[in-house]
Parts: structure tokens; sequence; C-alpha cells
């Protein structure tokens, strides 16, 4: 068990430093977009950009994480070759159909968002990015599940890194404005497709199961829904937003919700990179409830950890990266979004159990009443006061819901006595700093950002007098330290 804790923490912290390309290319971008894009273009931006994520997670049918699943049960490798031709191959024929069935309909979908044809041309670029990002999952996912992740983060970090010269030619050399930003996403998704096509011809071979993909298909279809569900939970808000107000409003909450997105890239999907195939491959071993409980302590430990410093310093983020200060009242939402991001990130630790044993429908029908509580909370929330925060909350408070259904349901079928209340120890101490922190908002800049620095250096210390960490723990923790200081300071 030892070994499966070390490798999850070590693969979460590579692909930790991959996932924060994302967010320093993002940071580097994002002063380009507030200095080349009005807040109503940076609105239509978003809504355009929500549109291009959500046609790839409908198209991609979810066959990505069946894909997962039997290969990590497979120990023959012809067989495994043949689970990723079977899957690939039924993408190809997906993207194919996105395409045939959506191209025609362009004009109808700018006519339907954004009232006028305009943005026609728009579409047929989300469409196609779409279809590439699909395709582009298999070599992804080939690497996790070998566990090459620094691979996986190269590849990844190259693919930024093009996206991000790109967006500079187009958007400062040329001044093409929102269209630029998507041809920098479609060029760089084409590269990846053409750089992993050897990788991909030497993990499969040329036989397609049709049996076992009708089984796949039965595993990932009920997860269709709830992918659709929890991307309608992510960005629904956003078209409700613009319905009941402006594309000012949708800008603001977009720039909050990327800022707060830091803790779900650097954190909630770092470590699902990492921990999936591991925790699987645990399944069969005596101590996978045990490993999944220590787990889960300190994933919760580190997700609200992440997100007090996002809360602290997000004022003081804007004030750097965004150029006009329309932009930065964005800070206000953070702290509501990140916290909706630490519970979306247990979710995802307690949904586990409905995978292991393949009863993903209750996962479809947990997140589609929540989709339903948090549209119906966002239409009477936001046109009161409250405005975005009503956004904010109804979010919040959907993804509450969805945690602790999932929670008592899988438990039912697979129980695992994780650590609730240690769970909310961690939340209590941490909400407690950020209160601690609001006065400070009066203060000298540099007291200000001293006292936070206090403020979130001291959360693990706090933790330590609440008794946190058992004793086991801690005198792992002194070894390993001690083992370190020699290694820095060698013995004369």
């Amino acid at each position: 068990m030892l070994n499966s804790l070390k490798d999850t923490a070590k693969h979460t912290f590579i692909y930790s430093l991959g996932n924060m390309s994302t967010k320093i290319i993002g940071l580097i971008l994002l002063p380009l977009y507030t200095a080349k894009l009005s807040l109503l273009n940076y609105g239509k931006f978003t809504i355009l950009e929500v549109i291009g994520t959500f046609t790839a997670m409908i198209f991609g049918l979810r066959i990505v994480s069946a894909m997962i699943r039997w290969y990590s049960e497979q120990d023959d490798i012809q067989k495994q070759k043949s689970i990723i031709f079977t899957s690939y191959t039924t993408l190809v024929f997906v993207v194919i159909l996105l395409n045939l069935t959506l191209f025609p309909f362009q004009k109808e979908f700018s006519k339907l968002f954004f009232g006028s044809y305009e943005y026609a041309k728009f579409f047929r670029i989300i469409f196609l990015i779409a279809a590439f990002e699909i395709l582009n999952q298999i070599p992804f996912n080939i690497l996790r599940l070998k566990e090459k992740s620094i691979s996986y983060i190269l590849l990844f970090s190259g693919r930024l890194t093009v996206v991000l010269a790109l967006n500079i030619y187009f958007l400062v050399k040329i001044e093409t404005g929102i269209i630029g930003i998507f041809y920098s996403q479609l060029i760089s998704n084409i590269l990846v497709f053409l750089l992993t096509l050897p990788l991909l011809l030497k993990n499969i071979n040329f036989s397609f199961d049709l049996k076992l993909m009708k089984k796949m298909f039965g595993y990932s279809f009920p997860l269709i829904f709830s992918a659709i569900s929890v991307h309608l939970l992510a960005i629904g808000d956003r078209f409700i937003i613009k319905y009941l107000l402006d594309y000012q409003q949708v800008g603001i909450y977009s720039l909050g919700y990327k800022i707060a997105g830091v803790l779900n890239v650097l954190v909630v999907q770092s470590f699902a990179l990492g921990f999936l195939p591991i925790a699987f491959k645990m399944l069969k071993s005596p101590d996978a409830k045990i490993f999944y409980i220590k787990i889960f302590k300190y994933f919760s430990m580190i997700l609200v950890f992440g997100a007090l410093i996002l809360s602290l310093f997000s004022r003081e983020a804007l004030q750097i990266f965004a150029s006009k200060p329309e932009f930065r009242i964005a800070y206000k939402i953070v702290p509501l979004l990140t916290l909706t991001f630490v519970f979306k990130g247990i979710q995802y630790m307690f949904s586990l159990g409905l995978q292991y044993v393949k009863k993903t429908k209750y996962i479809a029908y947990v997140v589609s009443v929540g989709v339903i509580m948090n549209f119906t909370l966002n239409f009477i929330l936001i046109p009161t006061k409250l405005g975005i925060f009503g956004a904010g909350i109804a979010t919040l408070i959907s993804t509450v819901f969805i945690t602790f259904a999932l929670y008592f349901i899988s438990n039912k079928y697979y129980k695992v006595d994780y650590e609730i209340g240690k769970m909310f120890l961690v939340m209590i101490i941490g909400g407690i700093l950020f209160v601690l922190s609001i006065p400070t908002s009066g203060m000298n800049i540099y007291l200000c950002i001293g006292t936070k620095f206090v403020l979130f250096v001291s959360y693990p210390f706090v933790l330590y007098f609440f008794r946190f960490y058992e004793a086991t723990e801690l005198d792992k923790m002194k070894k390993y330290l001690i083992k370190m200081q020699n290694k820095l300071v060698p013995e004369k």
C-alpha cells in the first residue's frame, strides 16, 4: 500500500507540474485577452469556449473512461491493444458523425446563441476542434495507463506552448480578434494528432471487439449523462447570466471562475490523472480501503489549502494580470467558487465506489438531479440583488448535494469509512483563516500581503493542534525529514 501511496503522490505531483503550465499560460494570456478584447467580447468568447467544451464532452461518449476501466483489469498485452483499437475506432466514427451532423446547422447555431449569422464561421472551427480533442484523448490516456506522467506533461505543455505562440501571433501581430484564439486551438490539436500517431500505432492491434464495445458502452452510457450534467452544472450558469443579465456580467463571472479553476486544474484534475489507474489496480488488494481513506484525508487537506491560497490572493492576482479595471471586481466571487471546487474534488472520491462496482447509472441520476436544482436556484437567485453571486451560491449548493448523495449511495455498494469529520475540520479551519484576512483589505499593500502569507502558512500547523495528523503519520514525516536533511547535509 505504501508504494501505491507514493506512486499516487508522485504522479499527481508530476501532473500538477504539467497542469501548472495551463495556468501559467492562462495567466500570460489573461492580460492579452483583457487588452485586446472588450468585456462584451470576452463574454462572447466565454460562451463560444463553453459550447466547444460541451460539444467535445457529448461526442466523446466517455469511451475513454470505459477504456481505462477495462484496460486496467487486463494483463494480456494483445487484449489491451485490442481495447485501445476498439475505443479509437469508435471515436473516429463518432467525430465523422459529429461534423456531418452539425456542420449544416452552423448558421442556425449562430442565430440561436448570438441573434445573427455573424458567428457561423466560429461554429465550423469549434466543431473541428472538438473532433481532434476527442481523438487526442486516446494517446493522452495511453500515457496515463502506462504511468508515463512525464511524457504526458511534455506533450501537454508542448501543445499549450503552441497555443500561446499562436494566440500572440493572431491577436497581436495580425489582430484577428476572437477567431484567432480558436485558430490557435485548432492548429495545436492537429499537431498533437500528427505527433501522437506513432504512439497510437505502437499500442494497437487491428482487432475490433464488438462484444467488448457493447460492454464498454453499457458502462460509459450513464457516464455520458452524468458528464453532460456535470458540464451543465459548470457552464449552465453562464447562459442563465447572459439571459437574465448581460455579457459583461458573464465576463466578470467567467474570469472569477477561471481564477478559482486553478484549484480544479492543479489539484483535482492532476489527482484524477495520477490516481485513477492506480485506484483500479488496487481494487483487489486487501489494503485497498485503507489506501482510499488515507488518500481522501490528505486530498481534502490539499484541496482546502489550495482554495485558501486562491481566495486570499485573487484580488492581487487580478490587479497584476487584468489590464482593465472593470475586470478586477471578479475577485469577489472567487472564494465562493473555490469552495465549490473543493466539493467537486471530494465528489470525485465518493463516486469511485460506484465505478468500481459498475453502477455508473446512479452517478447519472444524482448529477441530473443536481443540475435541475442548480438551474432552479439560478433562476431564483440571479434576478435578486445577489446577481452573479446568486449563480455562485446555486452552484455551491447543488455541488454539495451531489457530493453527499454520491457518498451515501456509493457506500451502499462499496463501503469505505472515509474520515468525514476531518474533512469538515480542514474546511472550518480554512474558512476561519479566510475570514481573518478580510480586515486586511484596508491595510498597506505590503502589510496586507504579509498578513495573508502568515495566515495560509499557518494552516497545516493549526491542523496539528486539532489532532488532524495521526502519531504514526507524524513519525513517518519526522523520519522522512531527517532522511532528507542527511542527504542535503551529510555527516562529516
